[in-house]
């Protein structure tokens, strides 16, 4: 007997529904369990910690919106990619009591092409389980609602959960390094709102965020600050957030990974306290980061085609332009584009803009639009007021000389081309661009502390019992 509702029931009965009663009831169930649970991860690994403070109001923040874009799906849009997930875990979890645990285990772990005639037999939706992008999703989510009665907000607040875990890792690697920013790191990375909301439910987007979190995260603390968190910890850490980064979307690990690996050569370079050494081995760290990177961009991109990719985004800018009307404004274009890698790269500032300070108030047709409109123009005030009051010259020289501001905007600048190239609509550009916030403002937020650096360290490093001077050799901030 199914236990579960059948997909195909599910839909004739419900429609396309994704919550119901069990999930209004597991909802203040699971959120008090999740929130006591983590409360005592808090006390054991944060009691006396400065960073204490942001971690249970950031998960919170990331529950409510989870919740909220499940309604958001339900109630306004009427269906989206949740909905087509949803279902695929719900074939996965209706495997187990229909088929038995062998045939539910195998559509858990096993790839698409090696199922059994009886596994596919399961399947309702082919394109969820065919794609690997959308498979590691359903699986991942089938996890969770298997593990709360076939409920979506089970599989909703799951992969919510991945996605903070890996935001807070990505936090405790600017934090290590920048000790005194806690609190403006905080609002960088943790707070920003189109993450909170954007960046949960059951879809690629909490997968690929939280990935590139626990990535950076294993890197770091593998590599540049091994012992710190021990050995196993960042291992998985690492291998968890490469597997989401390359699996989910493979241009995040496109950006990431050479620019991580260029930032951590750098990061070494300012470890080393003779001037003369250390001028002499930035040649010697950037072609071996070079090379390391040059190396793993060649192994994740080698299926891969800039040609394939221009073509494919040629022909979507046409196709989003023809129906922008019947789609209510939403469709952007990128002016006229030639289906080449060089008509691609003459729109990288073009893409990079829309994506970061796109849409324009004016642009927002759709209320839906108007927190994405109001976000854009916050950044883009913002990126103005640091670089004013810095100055122009001052900034670009801290952000050559500071390995982290470097890395940040490596990596948010070239997703943001990505995304911003490749979207054609606000409302996925919504979605879509949020691994990339949390890079930029902490960029932005470190650049803006660079005047009077020193000082707001010294006090902090005090007020730790920590000397200031070893605050700023340890963390791999550039020594004067």
């Amino acid at each position: 007997m199914n236990i579960y509702t059948a997909t195909p029931i599910f839909l004739g009965a419900k429609g396309l529904d994704i919550l119901n009663l069990l999930d209004y009831i597991l909802l203040p169930i699971l959120t008090m369990i999740i929130i006591v649970g983590f409360g005592r991860i808090k006390k054991r690994r944060y009691k006396n910690s400065v960073v204490a403070q942001y971690f249970i109001p950031a998960l919170v923040v990331r529950l409510i919106g989870s919740f909220l874009t499940a309604c958001l799906y339900q109630y306004y849009y009427g269906y989206g990619d949740t909905t087509w997930y949803y279902f695929g875990t719900l074939d996965i979890a209706n495997a187990f009591f229909t088929k038995g645990f062998s045939v539910g285990m195998e559509m858990l772990l096993m790839p698409f092409e090696l199922y059994s005639d009886e596994a596919r037999s399961c399947i309702t939706m082919f394109m969820f389980f065919k794609t690997p992008s959308m498979l590691v999703v359903v699986k991942v989510g089938a996890l969770f609602s298997f593990l709360t009665f076939g409920s979506f907000i089970g599989a909703s607040f799951g992969l919510t959960l991945i996605a903070f875990v890996g935001t807070w890792m990505l936090y405790r690697v600017f934090q290590d390094i920048y000790p005194h920013l806690h609190r403006q790191l905080a609002i960088a990375i943790l707070f920003i709102p189109s993450v909170c909301f954007w960046g949960t439910g059951l879809m690629k987007d909490p997968l690929s965020i939280g990935g590139v979190g626990m990535f950076v995260y294993g890197l770091y603390f593998l590599f540049y600050n091994p012992g710190k968190r021990g050995l196993i910890f960042p291992v998985l850490a690492l291998v968890i957030g490469l597997y989401f980064s390359v699996v989910v979307k493979a241009y995040i690990a496109i950006a990431v990974v050479p620019a991580a690996v260029i930032w951590l050569s750098l990061m070494y370079k300012n470890k080393i306290k003779n001037k003369t050494l250390r001028a002499l081995s930035v040649p010697f760290l950037l072609t071996m980061g070079l090379s390391f990177g040059g190396i793993a961009l060649q192994q994740v991109a080698k299926n891969f085609k800039l040609e394939d990719i221009a073509l494919e985004a040629a022909k979507t800018q046409w196709w989003i332009a023809l129906n922008s009307e019947l789609d209510g404004g939403m469709g952007y274009s990128l002016g006229t584009m030639e289906p080449s890698v060089s008509g691609m790269l003459k729109k990288f500032p073009v893409a990079v803009n829309v994506a970061l300070f796109r849409p324009y108030i004016w642009e927002a047709r759709k209320i839906i639009v108007i927190p994405s409109a109001l976000e854009a123009l916050f950044t883009l005030f913002f990126t103005l007021f640091v670089f004013f009051k810095i100055g122009f010259l001052k900034g670009l020289k801290e952000l050559l000389s500071d390995p982290t501001i470097l890395f940040c905007l490596i990596f948010a600048i070239i997703f943001a081309f990505a995304v911003g190239f490749s979207s054609m609509n606000f409302g996925a550009l919504a979605r879509y661009k949020i691994p990339a916030l949390p890079f930029y403002f902490t960029a932005l937020v470190i650049l803006l502390d660079s005047k009077g650096r020193e000082a707001r360290i010294a006090e902090f490093a005090l007020s730790q019992g920590k000397a200031p001077q070893k605050v700023l050799a340890t963390n791999g901030l550039p020594l004067q």
